[in-house]
């Protein structure tokens, strides 16, 4: 049998691929080499995913089990614990070389859709000098350890880097009783998103510091301190700023970097700015019939993002496997000095109908407007209150294109104010506007907000700040001995300490599903403890496990 689509990672690109090219009536059948589906989703118990998809704020687990839920309905094949050792490309289809538990067998298909992810750098690839002990990890192990393992990997430490699974681990392990003593970020402006600098550091107070970065570490079978210095705007370090902390650990959050091994193996050509391959507005790179999708094309600050490129590759790959898409000229995206780089950056053409562009900035820019021009027409156009290199955009551009280039051109228009007496970022939507407070406290004026709901969380935030608290608590399933939990409310901050007390006294000792109550009203807050997770193993096949083909 010859399959029409091959999806290789069944993380959230992987499932939407899955799911988008089976509706599309194709044959498909799914690659993960873990024994369960999710991706990095199964250890991110923290809220914040599906605002845009879902209109609602999900826990990776649960955005997860929701895709996972939906595959199980449909006829793909999925193959768990199965590795890729090779794939070649043949006259009229793609030959891959796979191992799993069956042993070493071929696979045939049309079109293949990389869902691989992306991988963090380590210490090595950043150049910290001094000693190698035990206690150097990446943001993304930490969170291993803490969320699936149950296990605390320091008592006191210091984060390298603002990238967001940093952050969010800063606050992680302060809930969990551990000592945050600073996040040191080499850059002048934070790498993460500012509604992550808001949530996670200043509601927990944990020090930020620009323009610094850990120069050595020392320790004899432990990290026992780091050196951290400033560093000026050539990031040289500043001579006499150098200080010693004393600390059993230091996390890593230095940045992402898409996972493309299978895609070299291809001969795909890569884009530099990105890491991942270059790509036209059908996600096809540039060897014909093979769709990139997710963070192994670029990195995006957004699962929403990943999985509608994973529907579009896999809706893309299916109609190529149905000869219903031909790969005609292609065109070059021009872009603006200010852009750091676009997606697709190439486009197929004669093309019409929608194509969405997403983009990021080299540098903040304020009252932005974005252009699309084609022969000195304006296609599209859209404005942006702010832009910042850690947040993805995006631009829909609905035309019918011609030979002409297309080029992406920024203007903006700085505006001063009086000074604020407070300024507070809204973690209401992923935009995260930048709310600034005048006037008196008593009587405050609020401006930079988006919408009603922004106005209110600031009157909100500013009194009493409230959040959800994603924690797990203990099972008895050793399969899965932790449980991501959340609260299905926001509960106030002041109460986090007693509720995070409760939580770690719990230990589950029967089967729940998502979405269940764990505690009724805890700790007198009004909101109830539910599972974000079922604690039978669903993802990983033990519920319909005859659809996993081992």
């Amino acid at each position: 049998m010859i399959y029409d689509v091959a999806v290789i990672g069944g993380g959230p690109a992987g499932l939407a691929a899955a799911i988008s090219a089976n509706k599309n009536k194709s044959t498909v059948v799914l690659i993960e080499r873990e024994p369960e589906l999710g991706g990095i989703l199964k250890q991110c118990i923290h809220d914040g995913f599906g605002i845009l998809h879902f209109r609602k704020r999900l826990t990776g687990p649960e955005y997860a089990e929701i895709f996972v839920e939906e595959l199980l309905k449909t006829n793909v094949e999925i193959l768990l614990s199965t590795f890729l050792l090779e794939v070649r490309r043949k006259e009229k289809f793609f030959e891959l070389l796979v191992q799993n538990a069956r042993g070493i067998f071929t696979i045939e298909s049309k079109s293949i859709v990389l869902a691989t992810g992306c991988r963090e750098r380590t210490s090595r690839q950043v150049f910290i000098h001094g000693d190698r002990p035990a206690g150097i990890m990446t943001a993304g192990t930490a969170q291993k350890f803490v969320n699936l393992m149950g296990l605390l990997p320091f008592k006191r430490c210091v984060v390298l880097g603002s990238g967001d699974v940093g952050l969010i681990m800063a606050r992680r392990l302060t809930l969990e009783g551990a000592k945050v003593l600073g996040v040191y970020e080499i850059k002048s402006e934070v790498s993460g998103l500012l509604r992550n600098v808001s949530q996670c550091l200043n509601d927990f107070n944990i020090p930020l510091f620009l323009s610094h970065t850990v120069s050595r570490v020392f320790g004899n079978g432990r990290v026992e301190k780091v050196e951290v210095v400033k560093v000026d705007e050539k990031f040289s370090f500043v001579p006499g700023t150098e200080k010693q902390i004393a600390c059993d650990g230091l996390l890593l959050a230095v940045g992402l970097i898409p996972e493309n091994e299978i895609a070299e193996k291809l001969s795909l050509e890569l884009d530099p700015r990105t890491g991942g391959p270059i790509v036209d507005q059908h996600t096809m790179g540039t060897v014909e019939g093979v769709f990139s999708c997710g963070n192994s094309l670029h990195v995006h600050d957004l699962v929403d993002y990943v999985t509608w490129t994973g529907f579009e590759a896999g809706r893309c790959a299916s109609e190529y496997a149905k000869g219903n898409l031909k790969v005609r000229k292609r065109m070059q995206i021009e872009l603006d000095p200010s852009l750091s780089y676009c997606v697709p950056q190439l486009l197929s053409l004669p093309h019409s109908g929608k194509v969405r562009i997403y983009f990021r900035v080299k540098s903040k820019v304020s009252n932005a407007e974005l252009y699309v021009l084609q022969s000195g027409r304006i296609l599209a156009s859209k404005k942006f209150k702010t832009l910042r290199p850690q947040q993805i955009e995006f631009i829909d551009v609905a035309a019918q294109l011609d030979e002409a280039p297309l080029k992406l051109s920024i203007e903006s228009a700085l505006t001063l104010e009086e000074q604020p007496f407070k300024s507070l970022v809204c973690i209401v939507c992923p935009k995260g506007c930048e709310i600034e407070v005048y006037g008196d406290p008593s009587n405050p004026l609020f401006k930079g907000h988006g919408c009603e709901r922004g106005l209110e969380f600031a009157k909100q935030d500013l009194v009493n700040p409230k959040r959800v608290l994603c924690s797990t608590v203990l099972t008895k399933d050793p399969l899965k001995p932790l449980l991501p939990v959340r609260t299905d409310r926001e509960i106030p901050l002041e109460s986090f300490e007693k509720v995070m007390e409760r939580i770690k006294q719990l230990t589950l000792d029967k089967p729940v599903h998502r979405g269940e109550i764990i505690v009724e009203n805890i700790e007198n807050t009004n909101a109830n403890l539910i599972a974000t997770s079922s604690s039978y193993n669903l993802v990983g096949g033990r519920v319909n496990v005859d659809r996993a083909k081992y």
